[in-house]
């Protein structure tokens, strides 16, 4: 009876043996996220405004909060209408006096054949000379100027300092007026700057 009893109890052991290995689990170590909400600010390190070194009115504006440019990009344009008829009077003085030149060559030209065979006095030769290098004068002079308020209308362009991403774009609409010698636009508010985050270099 005994021996019958002591069979019966061993496959019942077994069978909790098999089902206890079958619930045996693993333990390891797990990072979990412990996140809190907190309240903050994030601001950027490094930030580089975007100015302008003429006074005018803000003709175009290209770039918006958040948007990315590259170091030189262009992301304003302030002009001043006064330069612009300033370049178109003086296109007009140039073409003039590039007319005047043309002539003024023509006749020089002539002047050098006429007292090489000795039908023209060498004081008219001499005036024809002189005229003609007084017209190449004045071109050479007009074209100088041009050359000069072409600068100052680039001048009027707002780059890109650094390559980065823009912050904040004070100015929100065209026709803005700035002054150059105060800073600030006519209606007395701050400067009108972008100012971008850099990107780590």
């Amino acid at each position: 009876m005994r021996k019958a009893l002591a069979l019966a109890v061993l496959p019942a052991l077994l069978c909790a043996q098999a089902a206890l290995a079958a619930s045996t689990y693993t333990v390891q170590p797990v990072i979990t996220a412990d996140e809190k909400a907190v309240f903050a600010t994030v601001e950027s390190r490094d930030i580089v405004p975007a100015r302008v070194r003429t006074g005018g009115t803000v003709a175009s504006l290209s770039v918006k909060e958040g948007d990315r440019v590259e170091q030189g990009q262009v992301v304003a344009t302030v002009g001043d209408q006064k330069l612009v008829l300033q370049r178109l009077s003086l296109d007009a003085q140039i073409a003039g006096l590039q007319a005047q030149f043309a002539q003024a060559q023509t006749e020089f030209g002539r002047a050098e054949k006429l007292v090489a065979s000795g039908v023209l006095s060498k004081a008219q030769y001499d005036a024809a000379s002189t005229a003609f290098n007084v017209a190449a004068n004045a071109v050479r002079a007009r074209t100088a100027e041009r050359a000069v308020l072409e600068q100052q209308l680039t001048e009027g362009e707002v780059l890109a300092p650094a390559a980065g991403r823009v912050l904040t774009v004070p100015v929100t609409r065209r026709g803005r007026t700035v002054d150059q010698a105060t800073g600030s636009d006519r209606q007395g508010h701050q400067r009108r700057r972008a100012c971008l985050q850099p990107d780590p270099g």
